[in-house]
């Protein structure tokens, strides 16, 4: 597909204006892709639809910020991205807030059997951890459960921040494959 914002067709000084032709036809070649970096953070279609829109509202506000420089398509995709993340911490704040709101809380501290439930759980993930290659276990333990960052997991295993990103994803594929571990956690 052609992007206008690839070619000789984007005109810099026409965004910039605010033209509304150059708009109408940047949101009707661009919003499919945008759909698809949106429906990773959407409940459902209508709030995909919701925040795309709230995308192109940013983008027109923020059109004057858009150097030339890149593609627009990247920048485009970054305001996208900032859109949906700035909407799922909101959503979380509300979430919180709601739980502030119900003044009796139950004990925080799990029962017996919840406590039993956790430690099973543990050792069935554990268990599976163990049967994966080394690196993607010492990976998926250092990232996920450690909370290092994807650059310090590399410098410590001697690989490329991507390679690590690429060791989690294969582990936690082979993870979600394990059918002692699915019975176990869920």
């Amino acid at each position: 597909m052609n992007y206008p914002v690839a070619g000789a067709d984007f005109d810099l000084e026409r965004f910039r204006a605010g033209d509304q032709e150059l708009f109408r036809e940047l949101v009707r070649e661009v919003s499919p892709r945008l759909l698809r970096v949106i429906r990773g953070f959407a409940r459902d279609g209508d709030h995909a639809d919701d925040l795309l829109q709230t995308t192109w509202i940013r983008i027109y506000r923020k059109r004057a910020r858009f150097s030339g420089t890149g593609s627009f398509l990247g920048w485009a995709l970054t305001v996208c991205r900032n859109v949906c993340r700035m909407d799922a911490r909101a959503r979380q704040r509300a979430r919180l807030l709601r739980l502030d709101d119900q003044r009796t809380l139950a004990d925080p501290k799990p029962g017996p059997a919840e406590r039993s439930v956790r430690r099973q759980r543990a050792a069935a993930l554990y268990g599976a951890l163990e049967k994966l290659a080394v690196r993607e276990r010492d990976a998926i333990l250092m990232r996920l459960i450690e909370g290092r960052s994807a650059a310090e997991v590399g410098r410590i295993l001697g690989v490329k921040e991507v390679s690590v990103r690429s060791l989690i994803h294969r582990g936690l594929g082979k993870l979600g494959r394990m059918e002692a571990l699915a019975r176990n956690i869920l």
